[in-house]
């Protein structure tokens, strides 16, 4: 089985990291694990156009690292193996290409629990990433 489990370093990543390392037993084998975190692009195409690809480069680098860090000692503990990736853009479209190119059996992300109405009004990550894929997906809160 392959997950992706979709992190941004909040706590509510921590909590779905959690609940994947709790649920990793019920599978006959240790499910295959891509972490992956999106860094928002910084500043605008004429800020970025001023900085080296190297500097930005280093900026998502840094940016991914520590996104990926709480969840990255929750796997480690539960002796889960997993490997990384650290994609640039809007979240909720990043999060859906990234489930279409990888392909997973499941894809698990945390929630920040807005009630129906505020979700409905202002749109939430989730629930873009859960318009645009259709694999099955476990949200944690």
């Amino acid at each position: 089985m392959h997950i992706v489990l979709a992190v941004d370093g909040s706590e509510y990543s921590v909590r779905a990291a959690q609940v994947l390392a709790r649920h990793a037993g019920l599978y006959r084998e240790p499910p295959r694990v891509t972490l992956l975190t999106v860094a928002l692009p910084i500043g605008t195409p004429l800020a970025r156009a001023q900085l080296s690809r190297e500097t930005l480069e280093a900026y998502y680098r840094d940016m991914g690292r520590q996104a990926l860090t709480p969840a990255r000692g929750v796997l480690e503990e539960a002796g889960l193996a997993f490997d990384e990736q650290v994609v640039v853009g809007d979240p909720a479209e990043q999060i859906a290409a990234a489930v279409r190119r990888l392909q997973p059996d499941l894809l698990v992300m945390g929630t920040h629990g807005h009630s129906a109405l505020k979700g409905f009004v202002m749109g939430s990550v989730a629930a873009k990433v859960m318009a645009a894929t259709s694999v099955p997906l476990l949200l944690a809160r």
